[in-house]
């Protein structure tokens, strides 16, 4: 990402929008929504790569292929798996990388 400083704020801002991305995705998965799911799940997949979130990454990937499969109710099932991943990873960040705030 080039500096430190860059790569700690991309990290900030991923933690601080991760609520609203399991959100958009816990909404077009309860409204039955594929495309928002599409939408929702490949913001998901390309921020927790960027943040070296290879787990959550990796089921993101999955739900793709459940998405693209149109198969909600299975990607309705990982959902409790996607909040505890993307919470841990958060916790990650904030307790492993990102440096105490002054």
């Amino acid at each position: 990402m080039g500096s430190t400083g860059v790569a700690h704020n991309f990290a900030r801002d991923y933690i601080r929008i991760w609520d609203k991305r399991r959100t958009y995705l816990e909404a077009s998965i309860a409204d039955d929504d594929a495309e928002a799911a599409m939408d929702a799940v490949l913001s998901l997949k390309n921020s927790a790569l960027m943040v070296g979130a290879a787990r959550l990454a990796q089921l993101a990937v999955q739900l793709e292929r459940l998405v693209k499969c149109g198969d909600l109710p299975a990607v309705r099932r990982l959902l409790p798996f996607v909040a505890l991943t993307g919470e841990q990873t958060v916790s990650g960040l904030k307790v492993g990388y990102l440096p105490p705030e002054a």
